[in-house]
């Protein structure tokens, strides 16, 4: 059975006419209620504390009052801070503790998580990138204190999880691997050389690739995820702006191969847990069919 989280107050976060908006998961979950027999996680609203396992707590509470004090927008314009912001941010955060007890009660093996707003640019001390808090790095947080003590995270959007990359940047218990084309959004980070520093040094690893690549060579990068890494779970940050006929990226990934790649992260799992947490993605029609292809894979 596979998992499934979603909340309609996820669309609380009011960003208007911005690409990151509640139709991108309200049409994934239409789909889902349609087409997938699957077992719903409830969600919940944890401790804004608990955001301190990944973030600045000076950072958190900048967010928590932020709209009252006329915050409407984090680092630069392209994340939006409404009234109701910080508690669907919090909630899409903390609920992701739920997952990882279902995993613990042996109710579900594999996951999907229709998660908003997205995470994976989040950094400890700031949001960025349509993201306010980092909803993966969260989750392993949680994993490790359930008991999955090594985690490997596996990031997939077409842009570089910079905010995860920071978070774990030091720690040798979670190692990171992103794919993402090379100098998109944000730019100068991602690059071959950074590793990790300290502990964390060779737990971090970063494939860029060029623009408008095609399928093949695309899927043969997926031979590099790490084989010794003893990981005792695998979280996915997946997001669908990879696609063809997505307008910001030109990495034109057709469906097809998306279904390979998916197929490539589960085989490499083998019996480990595995959660996919949505992030990016944003031609509605194209990310409905990336989801409906890797819940078709998951079964």
């Amino acid at each position: 059975m596979i998992g499934y989280m979603y909340d309609s107050d996820f669309s609380l976060h009011d960003t208007g006419e911005h690409i990151e908006n509640k139709i991108r998961t309200e049409s994934i979950d239409e789909m889902i209620q349609e087409k997938h027999n699957i077992f719903q996680i409830p969600t919940r609203v944890g401790d804004k504390e608990e955001l301190s396992a990944v973030h600045d707590s000076g950072y958190v509470d900048w967010i928590e009052s932020g709209y009252e004090k006329g915050i409407s927008q984090i680092a630069s314009a392209d994340t939006i801070v409404s009234s109701e912001s910080y508690a669907v941010a919090l909630k899409a955060a903390t609920s992701t503790k739920n997952v990882i007890q279902a995993f613990k009660d042996g109710k579900i093996k594999r996951a999907f998580l229709n998660l908003r707003p997205p995470g994976h640019h989040a950094e400890i001390i700031t949001g960025q990138g349509f993201c306010i808090f980092n909803n993966i790095a969260l989750m392993a947080r949680y994993a490790q204190d359930a008991g999955y003590q090594k985690v490997l995270i596996i990031d997939f959007d077409v842009h570089h999880g910079n905010g995860t990359q920071d978070i774990f940047y030091d720690d040798k218990s979670v190692f990171f691997i992103s794919f993402h084309e090379e100098n998109n959004y944000p730019y100068f980070v991602g690059g071959k050389e950074e590793i990790g520093k300290g502990e964390g040094s060779g737990f971090t690893k970063n494939i860029p690739y060029k623009d408008e690549i095609k399928d093949a060579e695309f899927l043969a990068l997926f031979d590099e995820l790490p084989r010794d890494f003893d990981f005792d779970i695998v979280l996915v940050s997946a997001g669908y702006d990879l696609m063809s006929g997505e307008l910001i990226s030109s990495a034109n990934i057709s469906f097809e191969a998306l279904g390979e790649m998916v197929e490539k992260i589960l085989e490499y799992a083998k019996d480990k847990p595995i959660a996919f947490l949505l992030e990016g993605g944003y031609e509605i029609d194209s990310l409905v069919k990336s989801v409906d292809i890797t819940l078709e894979k998951m079964r």
